[in-house]
């Protein structure tokens, strides 16, 4: 796939004009989610509000579009957004509807480029030359990577748990696992199971006893793990969000189960206090603050065609030094004291996006740029 984008960005090349340094443009994100917190967890506000400290840092003008979790209504909104001339627009291939969208952005001479969900194959082959050209880039998480860390991390903690009630003639008892999906379409949804269930395919120890979409909702979840705990015995609980996370931790309250079970998802969601999960890995949510540094460097013609379509392993897990400081910043609000120009390669000391790298690059002494 990626000899592919890189093709693709290659077609960029030929049709590029030459730039001085790049003025200050407009972008629309196309926000899949709900510009509030909702059953579905807060992690689509927060991505908006990474794009909006970024933005005032970038000198670029940004418009935020919530599409409220149905693609449906997505696919409607490219008028709006059109309405707002921008130059960029920001879009997440949630539920494959992005290929739609791009096609009709390209239709009024408008370029895209993905956010954490990216095109498939057989979508890049179905858009034409122009197409193909207005596609300027995509910057995506290692999602598969992210699916893998979860699972083995949450097997860690299980094992450590359950050290001292191994039987000691006994042969190992195998752990159980039940598999929460965000859906059956989305880019990090499947690539999140292939992790999964490649970390179960490798341990012979560990055995898959259900796996079920959920939608990334907290009340579906707690609904179908309610379910399932009267059915079967669950030792561990991997969700593909924080949400789903949060719903299967109430489901086993309310079960009162008498043996521990672990739980954890995605997002670096700020934690339920009445529903507190084992594990999460996160930090992808900082990634909409990457997609603008990339382009504004697209845009400058300096960020090389072979950087322009990326793919992050960006997630870190709840147990690391970073994951306080990031989470506390978010929820109080101080995304403004971050400097996102450090991530463009405009900045005289340019930084890789990393979550160790964003500690670096915040000031708790700025005031706010807005």
């Amino acid at each position: 796939m990626y000899k592919k984008l890189v093709k693709l960005a290659l077609l960029v090349l030929l049709f590029q004009p030459n730039y001085s340094l790049a003025k200050s443009f407009k972008v629309v994100f196309l926000n899949p989610g709900f510009p509030e917190e909702n059953t579905t967890g807060n992690f689509w506000v927060h991505v908006t509000q990474f794009m909006d400290a970024a933005a005032a840092d970038l000198d670029i003008e940004l418009v935020t579009v919530y599409a409220y979790r149905n693609h449906i209504l997505m696919k409607s909104l490219v008028e709006k957004i059109a309405k707002h001339q921008p130059k960029y627009v920001v879009l997440v291939n949630e539920k494959g509807i992005a290929l739609n969208i791009i096609k009709q952005l390209a239709s009024r001479d408008i370029a895209s480029f993905m956010l954490l969900n990216n095109l498939n194959d057989k979508d890049l082959a179905l858009l034409s030359v122009k197409e193909k050209y207005l596609l300027k880039g995509s910057v995506i998480p290692n999602n598969y990577n992210a699916g893998k860390k979860l699972l083995n991390g949450l097997i860690a903690l299980y094992s450590s748990k359950n050290k001292s009630q191994k039987h000691n003639a006994n042969a190992e008892q195998l752990i159980n696992v039940l598999a929460m999906q965000g859906d059956y379409t989305t880019p990090a949804s499947l690539d999140r199971e292939r992790g999964l269930l490649d970390v179960i395919k490798a341990n012979k120890s560990v055995q898959l006893v259900d796996s079920t979409v959920a939608n990334w909702s907290k009340k579906q979840s707690y609904e179908k793990v309610k379910g399932i705990l009267q059915q079967a015995k669950i030792d561990i609980i991997w969700t593909a969000n924080d949400s789903m996370a949060f719903g299967a931790k109430k489901a086993l309250l309310a079960a009162n189960i008498d043996h521990p079970i672990i739980i954890g998802g995605i997002n670096w969601d700020v934690d339920d206090m009445h529903y507190p999960v084992n594990l999460s890995f996160g930090g992808h949510v900082a990634l909409g603050a990457k997609s603008l540094a990339m382009l504004k460097d697209i845009d400058s013609n300096s960020l090389t065609i072979d950087k322009r379509h990326q793919v992050i392993d960006i997630f870190e897990s709840s147990l690391s030094p970073h994951y306080i400081n990031f989470t506390d910043r978010l929820s109080h609000k101080k995304l403004d004291s971050y400097d996102f120009s450090r991530f463009s390669l405009s900045s005289s000391m340019p930084l890789t996006f990393t979550v160790e790298n964003l500690a670096k690059a915040f000031n708790p002494l700025t005031v706010n740029k807005n």
